[in-house]
């Protein structure tokens, strides 16, 4: 019987097309929440800049992560959309300080904006952790007018982190950052599967570093674990170990000693318990008929962040086994904890947010990381600024690794070449630079592997060596040379104030009839004692203030590119009101202890210079910094050989001590006592037999930032190479005294030690 109505009724092609406006409208509605979540980005990227008025203010970071030593940088684009009217633009970090121990509670700069003006700002943090609540407050023309969310805020030394305080590799955009942090973390063997041989070893549960986890980033590929066993034998069960619930998807594979797949079982066959160390999966069968030398479980395409294995078990008539060797699909080393316990050889990875090209023009940008890392790519495409910058980070002790062949920018003007059996290694001052042949830092042999991981701790183990507190840093850099208080005098003082204002004061008031008194003759006992007190320091101590600047200069000569390391440190009798100036380029690390508890707020204006303005100096309290500085001069060392007689000028900026220099054939010449801008003749010291001529990073290995030069006596030959000298100045022309017009020659300590590299008929 045929239904009847006034609509008609649909069929199948009504259906199919009614299917397809649905699947249309689905479509367009999935189009449509694209759309508005790319509009959504593009909404939030383009309120990135906070306007204030006339001026917009937009923060960046050019890495997220935790450093520890070295400057961490901020920058802030500023933009004056005024045509007509300049203003006064003041940035201060943190906008609200919570002060606890050694930190750094105010960052600021003040800069001019003209009208329609653009400029790049940097607020960079010296290696103290900064507490405060993320933001940068804006004053416009010297009004506060609201504040901007910090990037990378309270990652720098913090407190959380120093007690694994690590190496740190910065890791271009360019590069497979997970092949470099596998390159930097596999060595420490987390989640490896080296680490299911042997009995189980993790403890409660949970994915942990002592469990073979495959690669966690890498989603939708397969899984495998083959483990190997020796002595083979007859298997009749088998337990796998876990400190996560097993995984029951994929199959376990036993394989022979002939290599025929022997059996193959089910994972979900298996019978799970819990243990208050882990889990236990047991599967049990037949007994084999070959002894099992090899088994392999297969968990398919089950997601990597649920597959952890501790250990596997076999077990048959002759007892059960454990695995001797162990191979994988992947692992997940790269993603391992950056530190565990505080460990020294921990090495965390942080990748760049932009480009070469946007890179940072200033090498503090570059020095909280013990390695940069690029490609060749990088290198040919980075504007100079940025290679000026990445130099002078190398100079001063920095390392840059280079994925792929290439040639080194002539400005960094590398003074040794060495090649490597995958690779070239350059000494560019202090720092090492390596360029392998594999793009993207691979394939790596085990050899050059080793090295990079190394170079890169040892980097780490320079800055946990430094010293942390006042007292060790004054026995390597003594400013004064008795610190101790004077105990006896003030000892003295006080017991005469006790006598005077107790039986004394009471006697003769007693006997004067006048008791009440002591209601203004204590007060003025008090006060009495307290000037004498000050008085008897001020004529014991005075009040100038005492410096120690020591260090290890290296000038090249032919670039005349000059990098320092080295050290400074005050005492003063009274607090210095004006603080200390340093240059816009010194790095200045405070050798005090980083922790919670006592210890001093700090305050660093950038404004005119790098100026610690409040808190880096206490009176009668030693305050040291740890140095380095990048910069070119003029001052240099000349060679004259024109009759024979090897001669000297010297042209360093203060007098000589002591000389060593090497000609082209390690022939070895002698100078003692040549005054500043005097000439003396040379004497022959003999030819250098050492096979090491070390260069500067092995004369700073040995002599340290404290620039010592007992040793050089005996052993200078050591470390110089063709065509260099070394040099014991009586001064230090090199770091600036930080005190400025607050110091007095007569009570500053200085000296220095110097590499220098000659010009050659060749670099002339």
């Amino acid at each position: 019987m045929e239904l009847k109505t006034g609509r008609p009724q649909p069929t199948v092609r009504h259906h199919l097309a009614s299917v397809r406006r649905s699947r249309g409208a689905a479509a367009a509605w999935r189009f449509g929440r694209r759309r508005l979540f790319f509009l959504l980005l593009v909404s939030l990227s383009a309120r990135a800049a906070e306007n204030f008025g006339d001026v917009s203010v937009e923060p960046h970071a050019i890495y997220t992560g935790n450093t520890f030593h070295g400057y961490a940088e901020m920058r802030i684009n500023l933009e004056n959309h005024s045509s007509t009217k300049s203003h006064l633009v003041t940035l201060v970090y943190p906008e609200t300080s919570w002060n606890n121990g050694n930190n750094i509670s105010r960052l600021s700069r003040s800069v001019k904006l003209e009208a329609g003006a653009r400029e790049v700002v940097t607020l960079l943090q010296p290696p103290l952790p900064s507490q405060g609540n993320s933001s940068i407050r804006v004053d416009v023309d010297n009004r506060t007018e609201g504040e901007v969310h910090a990037p990378n805020a309270n990652n720098h030394c913090s407190y959380y982190s120093r007690g694994g305080l690590m190496a740190t590799v910065f890791v271009s955009r360019s590069l497979d950052y997970d092949a470099v942090e596998h390159l930097f973390q596999a060595n420490s063997g987390a989640y490896t599967a080296s680490k299911a041989v042997g009995p189980p070893d993790t403890r409660g549960f949970g994915m942990q570093a002592d469990a073979w986890v495959p690669n966690t980033r890498s989603r939708g590929s397969s899984n495998w674990l083959e483990l190997d066993y020796s002595p083979t034998q007859t298997v009749n069960s088998i337990i796998i170990y876990s400190p996560e619930p097993p995984t029951t998807t994929g199959s376990l594979t036993l394989i022979g000693a002939s290599g025929t797949n022997l059996t193959d079982i089910p994972l979900s066959s298996g019978r799970s318990t819990s243990t208050g160390s882990g889990y236990e999966m047991n599967y049990s069968f037949v007994l084999t008929k070959e002894p099992v030398q090899t088994v392999r479980l297969d968990f398919g395409k089950t997601p990597p962040y649920r597959i952890t294995v501790d250990a596997v078990q076999i077990s048959g008539p002759a007892g059960g086994l454990y695995a001797s060797s162990a191979r994988a699909s992947s692992d997940n080393s790269a993603s391992a904890p950056t530190y565990s316990g505080g460990s020294a050889d921990a090495v965390g990875s942080l990748r760049a947010e932009s480009p070469v090209a946007e890179w940072s023009e200033n090498w503090l940008a570059y020095s909280p990381f013990d390695a940069v890392i690029i490609s060749a790519a990088d290198l040919a495409s980075m504007p100079p600024p940025v290679i000026g910058a990445l130099g002078d980070y190398l100079s001063v002790g920095g390392n840059v690794i280079i994925g792929g062949k290439a040639d080194l920018p002539a400005a960094w003007h590398p003074s040794q070449k060495t090649q490597l059996f995958y690779g070239t290694e350059y000494a560019v001052g202090f720092g090492r630079c390596y360029s392998f042949i594999g793009e993207g830092l691979g394939p790596m042999d085990a050899k050059s592997t080793e090295l990079l991981r190394l170079v890169v701790r040892d980097a780490a183990h320079y800055w946990q060596g430094l010293p942390s507190d006042s007292g060790t840093a004054n026995s390597m850099i003594p400013v004064v040379e008795d610190l101790k208080i004077p105990t006896r005098g003030i000892v003295l003082i006080m017991l005469a104030f006790i006598i005077v204002i107790g039986p004394v004061n009471i006697i003769y008031l007693s006997r004067r009839k006048r008791r009440t008194w002591m209601l203004w003759t204590i007060p003025v006992i008090s006060l009495v004692t307290t000037l004498l007190v000050f008085v008897y320091s001020l004529l014991r101590e005075g009040i100038t203030p005492d410096a120690r600047i020591v260090g290890l200069t290296v000038i090249d000569q032919v670039s005349h590119h000059v990098a320092t390391v080295g050290a400074t440190g005050f005492y003063c009798p009274l607090t210095p009101s004006g603080g200390l100036n340093f240059d816009f380029a010194t790095e200045a690390t405070p050798l005090v202890e980083i922790g919670y508890g006592s210890g001093a707020s700090r305050e660093v204006d950038w404004s005119q210079s790098q100026h610690f303005t409040h808190g880096w100096v206490s009176a009668r309290v030693p305050a040291h910094f740890h140095l380095r500085k990048p910069e070119t001069r003029r001052e240099n060392l000349q060679l004259i050989t024109g009759d024979g007689k090897p001669e000297i000028v010297n042209s360093l900026g203060a007098p000589i001590k002591s000389l060593w220099i090497a000609d082209a054939n390690m022939n070895i010449y002698r100078a003692t006592g040549v005054a500043a801008g005097q000439k003396a003749g040379l004497i022959a010291a003999g030819r250098s037999s050492s096979p090491e001529k070390t260069g500067p990073a092995g004369l700073l290995r040995d002599v340290t930032f404290a620039a010592r030069p007992e040793q050089l006596a005996e052993s200078a030959g050591n470390y110089l190479q063709p065509n260099t000298y070394i040099a014991v100045l009586e001064g230090n022309p090199f770091i600036e005294n930080a005190l400025g017009s607050a110091a007095s020659p007569k009570r500053t300590k200085s000296s220095a030690i110097v590499f220098g590299i000659l010009e050659t008929p060749e670099t002339k």
